[in-house]
């Protein structure tokens, strides 16, 4: 365990050495650094219709916390089948509607057209949108500029008098990222995978124990005969077929890999006389291949679900009127069953009822409706058992209708198994801070943080930037709640740590006040010239309690630190090297202004 303490001060006049935890103050100026593999952060829902109410919404999760609007993208529909990619820091760069590939403007993209045939026909009276996970973005591990579209096929496995929907292709589309100035250029389309009666849609992927490349596995159909398909560096290639447990009956549903790696889920509602069926395995994120086959029988089959939660512990069925909550360590996942919800009727016709189900980076799972509402549900504890969950029904309010549609993506920070025969890249797990906050409804003075850190953080330092609260200020729990000692601006820091690094995450909570307030404040405060050569001078027209400036150099090391009084202070920095630094001016218990600054002389 790495333990963390806070920064150790050596007071002198005008200089000072500082005993730095990691480089906090970097990371605040260049806050990009901080945010990686959000390639799930933008979600599209939605479709277009005849009044101002029809549309697209747009979910974003940059900060941690759902940002919910109407997009301005032109798309015209989404289905059952939605899939968007985001680039690592989380802005969209390509999405998918089962007709064709969008850019990141939400317009066809070059070459993305008539992704599965010549013609677009509507087979069996079910448009090629109908199709649950039927298409799946996954990046060309070491081809930075090439993403993978994966899509099966729509099919009839059936006779002309009786269809039975089923995909007879497993298929992908290669778009070169930089392509048409930018935007995206499909350079290959219809390149069929594989060849057989599948699975209908339920596609989803997992990250091989090498940190680095992808499982993809496929089921034919009715069967418990399963392709293994690695997506790496040379491409995709099938690795062998595995045989195991029962067959797993096909139907319409939803499948879904845990974030850990270690378990996959499917459920497949058949018809409501034939029933529907839950298939769960353990999976070898190593060799690709499933274990420990476990499959429960419902009698009546109907449409749902299924999600796991961000500690890979329980599984959630939305299964149309009830959500139930499965534990997957336990010995008996049968016995496990616990009934967390069950449809209110918000709605007086079943508009409302529950769907699909998708984990997102917030470490909440949302569900969609099965009608055309301006509402979804939420899980907003999904890592607690039971009713500790915190099931909302109807939790978020969207801007525009909905219709059947949850954007589905795999889990995509997942790192390598560290010390596992297949962690042969050297891609250690070096954490990324990251988490969300949310004020108490009744007291804005205490505030909630949910940790969202990934690759394996195993210790968590708070810094809470509220001296007011004394020894609280600090905490090493995962997900500590505050009480902040008053109104202001606070600089809430995150630093996780593992045995192969750290790193930090700040964010400024403005409690009681606007960030015009703290703006106003903010210019009050001046430092300049800049660039400057020996003296600084720093001008302060506000009357502050203990303010301090600090100089520190790129490497996060403290160089000068001197208390502000009103008015033009010169500051003498003729012993300072030249290069650039950066500073920081706190009053009031709070930091109140941060800069860099570059030195010409010496």
């Amino acid at each position: 365990m790495i333990s963390h303490k806070p920064l150790s001060l050596f007071r002198g006049r005008g200089f000072n050495c500082i005993v730095m935890r990691n480089l906090v103050l970097f990371f605040l100026i260049f806050p990009s650094f901080l945010f990686a593999q959000l390639n799930d952060n933008t979600w599209l829902l939605g479709y277009q219709g005849g009044n101002s109410e029809f549309g697209i919404t747009e979910f974003t999760f940059t900060e941690g916390n759902l940002k919910v609007k109407k997009s301005a993208h032109s798309i015209t529909v989404f289905g059952d089948l939605n899939t968007c990619y985001s680039d690592s820091i989380g802005d969209l760069v390509a999405l998918f509607n089962g007709y064709w590939v969008g850019d990141k403007k939400g317009k066809k993209m070059k070459g993305g057209d008539s992704i599965r045939y010549e013609n677009e026909p509507n087979l069996f009276g079910y448009s090629d949108s109908d199709i649950p996970q039927g298409g799946m973005f996954l990046p060309w591990p070491d081809h930075p500029d090439s993403l993978l579209l994966f899509y099966v096929s729509q099919g009839n496995a059936g006779t002309p008098e009786f269809v039975e929907l089923a995909s007879l292709h497993l298929q992908y589309a290669l778009i070169k990222l930089s392509g048409n100035n930018g935007l995206g250029e499909v350079t290959i389309k219809r390149h069929v995978v594989l060849q057989d009666t599948i699975q209908y849609g339920r596609l989803s992927a997992c990250k091989h124990a090498n940190g680095r490349d992808w499982w993809v596995m496929i089921n034919k159909r009715n069967s418990n005969h399963w392709y293994r398909y690695l997506l790496d560096p040379d491409g995709v290639k099938l690795l062998g077929q595995q045989e195991i447990g029962l067959p797993m009956i096909d139907g319409f549903g939803q499948a879904v890999f845990s974030p850990d790696g270690r378990y996959y889920a499917a459920y497949n509602g058949i018809s409501i006389t034939e029933g529907a069926y839950l298939d769960v395995y353990d999976f070898n994120r190593c060799n690709g291949l499933f274990e420990n086959h476990r499959q429960l029988f419902f009698n009546l089959g109907t449409i749902a679900g299924v999600a796991i939660s961000p500690n890979s512990r329980y599984l959630y069925l939305s299964k149309e009127t009830k959500l139930f909550q499965y534990d997957l360590q336990a010995p008996d996942l049968a016995a496990s069953e616990l009934l967390i919800g069950v449809y209110d009727g918000f709605i007086s016709t079943s508009y409302t009822i529950f769907y699909q189900a998708q984990l997102a980076p917030d470490a909440k799972i949302y569900i969609c409706c099965l009608g055309s509402t301006k509402v979804m549900h939420v899980i907003h504890s999904p890592d607690e058992a039971g009713t500790a969950c915190q099931f909302e029904q109807h939790g978020i309010l969207l801007p525009v209708y909905n219709d059947q549609s949850l954007t589905s993506s795999p889990y995509f920070r997942l790192g390598p198994l560290d010390g596992s025969p297949c962690d042969t890249l050297g891609l250690d797990n070096h954490p990324k801070a990251w988490y969300r906050y949310q004020q108490d409804s009744l007291d804005f003075l205490s505030v909630a943080f949910h940790d969202l850190s990934y690759y394996e953080p195993t210790d968590w330092y708070w810094d809470f930037g509220d001296p007011g609260s004394g020894a609280s200020n600090f905490s090493h729990q995962r997900h500590p709640q505050h009480q902040f000692d008053s109104a202001g601006v606070y600089q809430v820091c995150l630093t996780v740590s593992n045995v192969n690094s750290s790193n930090t995450h700040c964010k400024t909570l403005y409690l009681g006040v606007s960030a015009t307030d703290d703006l106003v404040l903010q210019n009050l405060l001046e430092v300049s010239p800049n660039p400057f050569r020996n003296y600084l001078n720093i001008s302060l027209n506000a009357n502050l309690h203990n303010p301090v400036f600090r100089l520190y150099d790129q490497m996060g090391q403290l160089k000068c630190e001197e208390k502000l009084a009103f008015g033009i202070m010169e500051i003498d920095t003729e012993h300072l090297p030249r290069g650039m630094y950066f500073w920081e001016v706190q009053g009031n218990g709070l930091q109140l202004k941060t800069g860099k600054i570059i030195k010409t002389g010496r």
